[in-house]
């Protein structure tokens, strides 16, 4: 089956943020804070705060622009869990990242999700990929949905493995692998914990417990990519979309959607992946996938033209199926995601 060549890309929400203490940070090879706009020349106070790593030591905070990617994935994650997102996040003079109350200039008490974008640019640089930046969001998130933030105090330990435990869960739902899922706590905390984190094998473990609860929770429990399931799969969706990342700002330089109601069906005999959709123009388009190997992080296949993809752990609970295009050189990366996809 085939597809027009020119619509090979990308789909894969590329995001930041996080906050927990890590005693291991890597800062070599780091861009250089390059703030979008100074919002508030004032300084304004933290009042309680959790980090994603390390107990953070700053008590007053500059606010900047986030990332447009950041706030995306804060949208995301509210979407997987149900809620509003009723907290704000900033580009800010913190350590790593936090989830914090702040009295803003009005004199309200507002919740916040702070980072810095040198630590989650060596986040990612580190780990090789998006999840582990996502999951030091999430993590943060889970802070605020724990009500961590509201008093001092407590129990900081079991604090950070509830929220440890909320990141593997909402990484699960996002189709992030295991070692996916723990990969920020690997590279950056602690082995031996501190006086406000626990060690990273606590950490480790509470992140496993999250995203294996949501996976014998989820719906989509058969973990399809290269094929462990008997039935042929058939998955009716709503959006085709498209988006291209420069990997040297790693900003989206194209993001649209590209077609409507993909067909996407799964065949377990030959472990292909067999897609329809009507383009923007109208078009109908065919595309089929052939499995070629398994990896940590679903599975590789390719096309009838010959190029090769990485496809995320087939559809996700969220009803997604994300495909990165790999045969690609340059500064870009690009994917293609079909959303929406409900099984038939």
């Amino acid at each position: 089956m085939k597809i027009k060549y020119s619509i090979y890309a990308v789909a894969s929400y590329c995001i930041l943020l996080f906050g927990c203490n890590n005693e291991n940070a890597n800062d070599g090879n780091i861009k250089e804070q390059q703030p979008v706009q100074e919002e508030n020349k004032n300084s304004l106070a933290v009042l309680n705060s959790c980090s994603y790593y390390n107990k953070s030591n700053v008590e007053a905070v500059y606010f900047f622009n986030p990332e447009i990617e950041a706030e995306h994935t804060i949208e995301k994650i509210m979407k997987l869990v149900g809620l509003p997102s009723n907290f704000t996040i900033k580009r800010a003079n913190v350590e790593n990242a936090m989830a914090t109350i702040i009295q803003t200039d009005s004199g309200t008490f507002e919740r916040f999700i702070l980072y810095d974008q040198n630590f989650m640019n060596s986040v990612k640089l580190s780990t090789g990929n998006d999840f582990s930046q996502w999951s030091i969001l999430a993590h943060e998130i889970g802070h605020h949905l724990s009500g961590h933030t509201l008093t001092s105090g407590g129990d900081s330990h079991k604090q950070e493995l509830e929220a440890d435990e909320f990141s593997g869960f909402v990484m699960y739902k996002m189709g992030a692998t295991l070692p996916q899922a723990q990969s920020a706590i690997n590279k950056f905390c602690s082995d031996e914990g501190s006086l406000s984190h626990p060690p990273k094998k606590d950490r480790l473990v509470a992140v496993e417990t999250g995203w294996y609860n949501a996976k014998n929770s989820s719906p989509n429990s058969n973990g399809i990519s290269g094929g462990s399931t008997s039935d042929v799969l058939t998955y009716q969706g709503k959006v085709v979309a498209m988006i291209i990342q420069s990997t040297k700002s790693g900003d989206n330089t194209h993001n649209k959607i590209i077609g409507k109601n993909p067909v996407c069906k799964y065949i377990p005999s030959s472990k292909k992946w067999q897609i329809t959709y009507t383009d923007e123009k109208g078009v109908f388009q065919m595309m089929e996938l052939s499995f070629v190997k398994d990896t940590e992080d679903g599975a590789i296949m390719k096309d009838t033209y010959g190029a090769k993809y990485s496809v995320t752990n087939g559809v996700n609970a969220d009803g997604m199926l994300f495909c990165q295009m790999l045969d690609i050189t340059g500064d870009a990366l690009m994917y293609i995601s079909f959303e929406g996809l409900k099984r038939k």
